[in-house]
């Protein structure tokens, strides 16, 4: 769960500020080949002679704030019925230090809840259209503003944050700067792989750098392409959304997935939570004016020409989902039926 450059304070993108030493050591030249193996990393969401579109650094982790900030609420909001419901029964003294813990009680509610809005209500994603004819990249900021940038001036290198309790992720970061080359006005990430590992950001580089700069970038990342998200137009659906949330256990053998099942269902749920109180993101027309497909264009590509997904990434996840789902209904039952048998 990484919200840099997606919550305040210290997880917000600094700007204003001069490049620094490490910005300049993780540079990363448009010119220069950094992989012989690209690969989109799970990031696209369509794809033409005319512009690709990428997912955010966020959407693949999306559900976790969602889940947390839940599981931070319900303790706390069940306190608050408890101590309401007895409240009116207490001496005055009693009484003021009840209401004092309710009110101490609702601000912490409001601190999960606020966690619980870095994914709902806002938007279902924040995508970076990258056009390839005009050199120009648009970028969803999370604030719902767009950058609007020139490929030939970005200042794009390779950037690392750190989560709580987590190893490092790594991302392609993008700076806009100002007119001395040196001061940072916006900053925004270009795309980060699925899991954030540094050992797959620059296959992904190259997957971008390519379609930017090579005579046969187009052709070539039409080729390569087999998955595209589908939320062009549209929320992601729940096939989708289980896919996404198994993402992380796809790679592990079926009876290791099996004991984590609830969790991944669980994050599930969330997505699903976050995506389905979120609207579509749209690109004004202006944007879309600019970025016009032409007829029959051959290397047009979106979900709808997805190759089938392996049984591991399709079947096993839903099968997954199932049973997770299951099981935390039952754990849910038997905790509430508990307390109620407690009371």
């Amino acid at each position: 769960m990484n919200f840099t450059g997606l919550g305040p304070y210290k997880w917000k993108y600094r700007v204003n500020h001069k490049l620094s030493d490490e910005d300049k050591l993780g540079y990363l030249d448009k010119k220069k080949r950094f992989s012989e193996e690209p690969s989109d990393d799970l990031s696209v969401i369509r794809i033409n002679s005319t512009y690709m579109e990428l997912v955010d650094r966020w959407y693949s982790s999306k559900g976790h704030a969602v889940v947390y900030g839940i599981i931070g609420l319900t303790p706390f909001i069940f306190g608050i019925l408890m101590a309401a419901s007895v409240l009116p029964e207490l001496r005055k003294d009693a009484f003021i230090v009840g209401l004092v813990g309710i009110f101490v009680m609702l601000a912490v509610c409001l601190a999960f809840f606020y966690l619980v809005c870095f994914e709902a209500f806002r938007k279902t994603h924040y995508p970076i259209r990258l056009n390839r004819k005009n050199r120009m990249v648009y970028a969803f900021k999370a604030d719902g503003n767009i950058i609007t940038a020139s490929w030939d001036d970005l200042f794009i290198h390779k950037a690392s944050s750190k989560p709580p309790l987590s190893e490092k992720d790594y991302d392609i970061r993008a700076h806009v700067l100002d007119a001395d080359g040196e001061t940072v006005r916006e900053t925004f990430t270009l795309a980060m792989p699925h899991s954030g590992a540094e050992e797959r950001l620059l296959d992904l580089w190259e997957y971008i750098r390519r379609y930017m700069e090579d005579e046969n970038g187009v052709k070539k990342n039409h080729m390569l392409t087999q998955f595209c998200w589908p939320i062009g137009e549209r929320r992601e659906g729940l096939r989708y959304s289980i896919i996404g949330g198994f993402s992380p256990a796809a790679i592990a053998p079926y009876l290791v997935q099996l004991p984590f099942c609830p969790y991944f269902a669980l994050i599930t749920w969330g997505r699903l939570i976050a995506m389905y109180t979120s609207r579509v993101p749209r690109w004004p027309e202006g944007i879309e004016a600019e970025c016009r497909i032409p007829d029959n264009d051959p290397y047009q590509k979106d979900w709808r020409d997805n190759s089938k997904l392996s049984f591991e990434r399709d079947t096993v996840p839903v099968i997954g989902f199932v049973i997770g789902s299951i099981i935390l209904v039952a754990a849910i039952t038997w905790t509430v039926t508990s307390i109620i048998d407690a009371m």
